[in-house]
């Protein structure tokens, strides 16, 4: 199979086993790379953001994809040919476009692209920032599921500024974990600025730390409103003495929404800590 890619360009290998259609959902992917079932140029890699170029190959199972330079030339549906003697999937000599078999389309994926790169620069930044200003975080996270607290400890010597976090996904967690108190909830609702402020006091004297996040959201698809539509999130941090909040309204997908919460936490802690 052949993906094509601008020569100057990058992309993960999560996306790519995505965009390729060989994993149905990106909670399946990382499973399958954490778990050693995937190969980039012939070496196991269980980093799901492991950057790809022009010339890299990837393989996972019987898959066999290789990256290529450029658009590719338009090639019509009925040149399709699929050869799975040598299980390996082929269109023609012309190569195979993004997309699924059978509905192949070009598109170069730079909105998730460039997310990936905003998360990798920022999170690098900050570890880097935490670690030299020697100050303690922690973070509670609801729509995001985890995924702030994932990408912390992904750098080595993160535990020198990370003290823990919750994922208070449920009401009942807010209230017992981070002490929301029942009647915020009642009143502006899990996904409001002033559940997100008291997620982030609470998780901040929780863990004692110098800073900390809080996220609550609608990562959809379904559960948004007319007041609340999905992509709805509200960010809280804390930073020494002062609380910072925000709205946000995120589109995308699911995926794509949580990244985009996270990138908004991470550069929010980024820029007060710099002032």
């Amino acid at each position: 199979m052949k993906f094509w890619i601008p020569g100057d360009d990058t992309i993960y290998l999560f996306q790519i086993l995505k965009a390729a259609s060989l994993l149905d959902d990106y909670a399946q992917i990382r499973q399958v790379i954490k778990a050693g079932l995937v190969s980039v140029n012939e070496q196991v890699t269980t980093e799901q953001r492991t950057e790809l170029k022009v010339g890299d190959t990837v393989r996972f199972k019987e898959h066999h994809i290789k990256i290529i330079e450029s658009d590719p030339p338009k090639v019509s549906q009925s040149e399709d040919t699929y050869d799975t003697r040598d299980k390996e999937i082929k269109r023609s000599d012309k190569g195979v476009l993004h997309g699924k078999v059978k509905k192949w389309e070009t598109k170069q994926l730079k909105p998730e692209i460039e997310i990936e790169k905003g998360l990798k620069k920022t999170s690098r930044k900050l570890h880097n920032i935490l670690i030299n200003i020697n100050k303690t975080i922690s973070f509670a996270e609801s729509c995001t599921g985890g995924m702030i607290q994932e990408i912390i400890t992904s750098y080595s010597g993160s535990s020198n500024y990370f003290l823990g976090g919750i994922v208070s996904y449920s009401n009942k967690a807010k209230i017992k974990l981070l002490k929301v108190k029942s009647l915020t909830l009642k009143k502006y609702g899990a996904v409001s600025k002033e559940t997100a402020v008291e997620m982030v006091k609470g998780v901040r004297d929780l863990f004692n730390s110098d800073y900390a996040g809080a996220v609550t959201g609608i990562a959809g698809p379904t559960g948004g409103s007319e007041d609340k539509p999905v992509g709805t999130v509200f960010i809280a941090i804390s930073i020494t003495d002062k609380i910072i909040h925000n709205a946000y309204n995120f589109t995308g997908d699911r995926d794509m929404i949580r990244k985009k919460a996270t990138l908004e936490m991470l550069k929010l802690i980024l820029t007060n800590i710099q002032n």
